[in-house]
């Protein structure tokens, strides 16, 4: 009888490995001419979306194995070239399939469809580009899954000098000729003045940090010097007391106190009218008519004792105790 294909791969010193394809079969008869083909196993580490699992075909090419595994659509995504020879010892082959995702980047959203393995690939083929500043939800190298969505974040940073100012500092010093709650400014405070370099970080447009990275004093602050008082109040008589105790208080020695004796005084800021330095407010509401200054001094006299037996000498603050020499 003639060679069979079992002799004719024998004699060429060939093994049919049991996952492999002899075409024609290994007991077939063949002639000078005739064809034999053997394809070789192989086996692919296949990894689709992330899951791995261990497959072999026959095929030589990358493109010729997909399409044994049933993934032949054009519009799948892989790691290696469809034209790549897969080698008889195996090969690692990772498909992406595609999956719906979405984009937030540069105030759009954008609802894709992508095939593309890693977050790096789905913002090439959306035409994003990232600088090194930028951030991203996922990092680069994170693989795509359905209906995941990709936030970038652009970043940028500034750096620049300005000058600003220096706030001053307030001291207090105890003062036993001011009553308690009273004070008096010694001495103005004045603000200074400083070089700063600083730098800024925002993100998407939005200030996220601000840093001093160096500062240098221009002109120093003047501290304002405050007298605060110590003296105890004296104790005040019944703001309701009768007629003729109204009439014995020192009423000339309160007006002196207060405008100098002058029933035309005002005071520097114009707030404070006449004998008793009524603001026009208190004048009006012990039934006061018209300006102070322009009434007599006992018109004024008269609102005063009104005001006292209401209020008490608590009204001259500065003042009131002069009343009770």
């Amino acid at each position: 009888r003639g060679e069979t294909v079992e002799d004719v791969l024998e004699a060429a010193g060939l093994e049919v490995g049991e996952r492999d394809v002899l075409v024609p079969a290994a007991g077939t008869v063949v002639e000078d001419g005739d064809r034999v083909a053997l394809r070789r196993a192989r086996q692919i580490t296949l990894v689709v979306d992330g899951v791995e699992k261990t497959v072999w075909v026959t095929a030589a090419s990358v493109d010729e194995a997909l399409e044994q595994i049933g993934l032949r659509d054009g519009v799948v995504a892989m790691a290696a070239s469809r034209s790549r020879v897969i080698p008889l010892d195996g090969f690692r082959l990772q498909v992406s399939t595609p999956k719906p995702i979405t984009i937030v980047a540069d105030g759009r959203t954008r609802r894709v469809t992508t095939a593309a393995p890693t977050v790096r690939d789905a913002l090439i083929e959306a035409g994003i580009r990232l600088d090194g500043d930028d951030r991203i939800s996922a990092t680069r190298q994170t693989p795509v899954t359905k209906g995941m969505t990709i936030t970038v974040t652009r970043i940028s940073t500034k750096r620049f000098t300005a000058t600003v100012v220096v706030p001053f500092a307030t001291e207090k010093r105890p003062d036993a000729s001011l009553y308690k709650g009273e004070t008096t400014t010694l001495r103005a405070g004045v603000t200074g003045s400083a070089r700063e370099t600083v730098e800024t970080v925002h993100a998407n447009g939005a200030l996220e940090k601000r840093t001093v990275l160096s500062r240098t004093v221009l002109k120093a602050p003047v501290a304002r010097i405050l007298a605060v008082g110590t003296k105890a109040r004296p104790v005040q008589q019944s703001a309701r007391q009768g007629t003729s105790d109204v009439d014995s208080l020192n009423w000339p020695a309160l007006a002196r106190c207060e405008s100098g004796g002058n029933p035309r005084a005002v005071s520097s800021t114009g707030r404070y009218r006449g004998l008793y330095q009524f603001s026009m407010a208190t004048w009006q509401s012990v039934g006061g008519q018209g300006d102070p200054i322009d009434n007599s001094a006992g018109e004024q006299t008269y609102r005063a004792k009104v005001l006292y037996k209401r209020s008490g000498a608590g009204q001259w603050p500065h003042c009131g105790k002069y009343l009770f020499t």
